[in-house]
């Protein structure tokens, strides 16, 4: 978090490992629809100057399908991990496949977004590996 502006009591550390991606009840289309609105102008379905992704310029439709690839991969782990354990009827985290085909079912290009992702960290990796 350094560098980017928070400081003081508004900042706040949160370990990754202690707390994965899972279901926590917490809604974040917000969160998703200001990210998108960010960094793709008006992307608000009322608005009428909405860019469609075909309008993207190269360099809008990676960063698109990158970003895509993140909320994917975040959806498909909170569709992984959905209901927590309970006493007396679940000893683990188990899966929602509801959640997941409800998201996804209709939508193979978030799953091919997800693909994306997938080799371009792969390669990224191998490219900061030993040479």
């Amino acid at each position: 978090c350094d560098g980017i502006g928070v400081t003081g009591k508004d900042r706040k550390t949160v370990n990754l490992r202690k707390n994965p991606e899972r279901w926590t009840g917490y809604n974040g289309s917000q969160v998703w629809q200001a990210i998108y609105q960010e960094n793709f102008l008006a992307t608000n379905r009322n608005s009428s100057t909405k860019k469609q992704k075909d309008d993207l310029v190269y360099e809008e439709r990676l960063l698109y399908k990158l970003l895509s690839a993140m909320h994917t991969s975040i959806n498909v782990h909170i569709a992984l991990d959905h209901y927590p354990p309970r006493k007396g009827k679940r000893t683990r985290w188990e899966p929602n496949p509801a959640h997941f085909v409800d998201r996804y079912a209709d939508h193979p290009d978030r799953i091919k977004n997800l693909h994306f992702g997938f080799v371009v960290l792969l390669r990224a990796v191998r490219k900061a590996g030993p040479q």
